[in-house]
């Protein structure tokens, strides 16, 4: 379920960001995620590979999760009262794209999946350096990287390289 919100959420990323199918950028980076989504989509469904064991999450780990996303909503409210109270709204994509990827981050330990330690690690990256260049143009070529760079992650946790190596024992 998670995965299917991620690819939701780098494809809100990429579409709300760039400026429709009115310069190539735009458009390649449009058909980019569908393609990236798409063939997420068949390795996890037409042609699944081995994502690891499923380890029921604990109950305080869902709790962990559920205030996880209460805070993402919160700082993301605050970030951008701040922002607006600034005159920098127009950084608002970068905030995003950091806070997002800071939500990941107790992700991995809560549902003992090390690919939200990447794809938090790097969204938080990508948000801090649009928020630190500080333009229009870095906020949303922040926010677009980080929808193709979770679509691009989540592809790969589709084809199982996330997954721990199965041991053979010679006998």
């Amino acid at each position: 379920m998670g995965t299917l919100i991620g690819l939701v959420g780098a494809c809100v990323f990429v579409f709300s960001y760039t400026p429709g199918f009115s310069d190539p950028a735009s458009v390649a980076a449009r058909l980019l995620v569908i393609a990236t989504v798409s063939t997420t989509l068949w390795f996890l469904f037409a042609a699944p590979r081995f994502l690891g064991p499923f380890i029921p999450p604990r109950r305080a780990h869902v709790g962990v999760y559920v205030l996880c996303v209460v805070l993402e909503f919160a700082l993301i409210a605050a970030g951008s009262r701040w922002l607006g109270t600034t005159g920098r709204l127009e950084l608002r994509p970068t905030l995003i794209a950091f806070v997002v990827g800071l939500h990941f981050l107790p992700f991995a330990w809560a549902f003992k999946e090390r690919m939200f330690y990447t794809l938090g690690g790097l969204l938080v990256g990508l948000g801090a350096l649009g928020l630190l260049i500080g333009t229009q143009a870095s906020a949303l070529g922040a926010a677009v990287t980080s929808g193709l760079i979770m679509a691009f992650i989540l592809l790969t946790y589709s084809l199982g390289l996330f997954a721990p190596r199965r041991r053979t024992e010679n006998i």
